[in-house]
């Protein structure tokens, strides 16, 4: 009985050391939004979300223009798997357009400081802060807010990569708190500091 108590006890020690190192691996983040709202995310990261759709032939039809329809509605509710949409234009009788949506993670992040890129792994990362500016000469209409984004990136050794611009398209940072998953475009971001 005893020696079953000790090999129960060694057991129950190697599975708590494991649970810690686990635990103490996990990365978390301290975000910050523009709009003043404050996250503490588990095991954040960087999302990228993509569109892959097949080339389109220019036709010269002498000045003539056709319109196609903008929304594509299809027979079923659901759509196939792996994000195709469904055909449009004749019903489906002639080339089928066919646009495949995705998502990926991030390694890295390209801050530019003077027309030179940087490019950031996102494990190196301690803290990452972006400031923007409104732009006035866009082309833009005047209630559509637009701005131009610049990046500050302390790394893990105390390094600091400082850019004048930046620009992660559709990223979004991708994290984990009490309440479930979390997804933030990173044009709302103002700072992530990470653990």
């Amino acid at each position: 009985m005893r020696h079953s108590t000790v090999g129960v006890l060694v057991v129950l020690a190697a599975l708590f050391c494991w649970t810690g190192s686990a635990w103490s691996q996990e990365s978390r983040a301290s975000v910050r939004t523009y709009a003043g709202v404050s996250y503490k995310l588990a095991d954040p990261s960087l999302e990228v979300f993509y569109t892959i759709g097949e080339p389109k032939e220019k036709k010269d039809e002498g000045g003539a223009q056709s319109f196609q329809p903008t929304i594509a509605i299809a027979a079923t509710a659901g759509g196939p798997a792996g994000g195709e949409q469904a055909p449009y234009g004749d019903g489906g009788a002639g080339k089928e357009d066919k646009v495949l949506r995705g998502h990926s993670r991030a390694t890295e992040i390209a801050i530019l400081k003077d027309g030179v890129e940087t490019r950031v792994a996102w494990d190196r990362i301690r803290a990452l802060s972006f400031s923007r500016k409104p732009v006035t000469t866009s082309g833009l209409p005047p209630y559509v807010p637009h701005y131009r984004y610049s990046a500050s990136a302390v790394l893990l050794d105390g390094a600091r990569v400082d850019g004048d611009y930046v620009n992660l398209g559709t990223t979004i940072l991708r994290g984990q708190t009490s309440t479930g998953r979390v997804d933030i475009p990173w044009e709302q971001i103002e700072q992530i500091v990470l653990d």
